[in-house]
């Protein structure tokens, strides 16, 4: 990939809450697109086919300040974290991490789509050059969480609109009996989902912008 490449072509990860939920439909290759963009530093030998080593400005947000430490919803506590925003050719992404950029870097990571009410960037409107499915499956380790996993890329089916969630009930209705079930990843074995899609971005100035 040279460094031209790296500005202006990103793959970006379109989670599946994030297209059920409305705020986009599943594009096909071609489709003029817009999201709001997060960037996650990561190794390149982790998942490569996620990664996208990318040229940009990065501008400190918060003065610089790293944040507080959290502790998350299963009590494991999180160190704070730097926020920047990340600016390329034709888009810009939030950027969080444990250590402070600032000026123009060489990065390498991966996109996610994110709602916009939660991070303070500017939608990026881009061509779909390839959209794929991410087919993820996890084990669950001593605790039952499904910390670690692998995905496999295929093709999107034509007409596809929702997602596999590979969820099972928790307990099944006894048998004759109807109503809500509240379901889980399996507690036993692999817990196999489409996660989303994998997008292919042209993110090229040049190409005309049309209305969404």
């Amino acid at each position: 990939m040279t460094e031209d490449e790296s500005v202006t072509h990103l793959r970006v990860f379109v989670p599946e809450d994030y297209i059920m939920d409305g705020m986009a439909p599943i594009p096909t290759a071609g489709d003029r697109v817009g999201y709001w963009l997060r960037f996650r530093l990561q190794h390149p030998s982790d998942n490569p086919e996620m990664i996208t080593t990318v040229v940009a400005r990065v501008d400190p947000l918060a003065d610089g300040r790293l944040s507080a430490d959290l502790t998350d919803p299963e009590g494991i506590k999180r160190p704070g974290l730097y926020s920047m925003m990340l600016t390329g050719t034709g888009w810009n992404a939030y950027f969080t991490g444990p250590e402070l950029f600032d000026g123009e870097q060489r990065l390498t990571g991966f996109f996610e789509a994110d709602w916009s009410a939660i991070i303070p960037v500017e939608e990026t409107t881009a061509t779909a050059t390839r959209v794929r499915l991410v087919t993820r499956t996890s084990y669950p380790d001593a605790a039952g969480r499904h910390d670690e996993w692998s995905d496999r890329l295929d093709p999107v089916p034509e007409g596809q609109t929702g997602f596999r969630f590979g969820l099972e009930p928790v307990e099944p209705l006894p048998l004759g009996q109807s109503g809500w079930v509240e379901m889980a990843p399996p507690r036993q074995g692999p817990w196999v989902r489409e996660a989303g899609v994998l997008i292919d971005l042209d993110t090229n100035v040049d190409t005309p912008v049309e209305p969404l």
